[in-house]
């Protein structure tokens, strides 16, 4: 089975939409950083992409996104946007509460949750995948 991965450009512009669309600042700060994230999400003979689950994959790649720093604004929902977009175009959804605590979304609060370092890799891996759903 071929994997779509994202390349460091389409994350790039990913960005420049989010910050376009809030109205907020779109910088680069290190594309080192952003490069690396990627790269270490997807690392061949590494898990979770030597098990080639499509939702654990996410989970780190987006962990790697968020915690990486790599923009000036938008980390959390480029992080979080490229995931989803990474599991919906290799067959993958999330399924969560659009309401939970904080009237945020669970997505929403496991997110800030791993920004914060309130939790680690494993636990948001954990958390893609007990929230995937296989698309029609």
């Amino acid at each position: 089975m071929k994997i779509n991965i994202p390349t460091v450009k389409q994350i790039i512009s990913m960005n420049k939409f989010i910050c376009e669309e809030q109205g907020n600042p779109f910088n680069v700060l290190d594309k080192g950083k952003l490069e690396s994230a990627l790269y270490t999400a997807f690392y061949p003979g590494s898990y979770p992409f030597s098990a080639g689950d499509i939702a654990n994959i996410a989970g780190a790649l987006c962990f790697y996104l968020v915690k990486a720093h790599a923009f000036m604004d938008g980390n959390k929902r480029v992080g979080t946007l490229v995931a989803i977009t990474f599991m919906n175009l290799n067959g993958w959804d999330l399924n969560y509460p659009n309401e939970a605590e904080n009237g945020n979304s669970a997505l929403a609060n496991i997110i800030e949750k791993c920004a914060a370092s309130e939790i680690g890799k494993v636990e948001l891996i954990e958390w893609f995948d007990s929230h995937k759903v296989l698309l029609d």
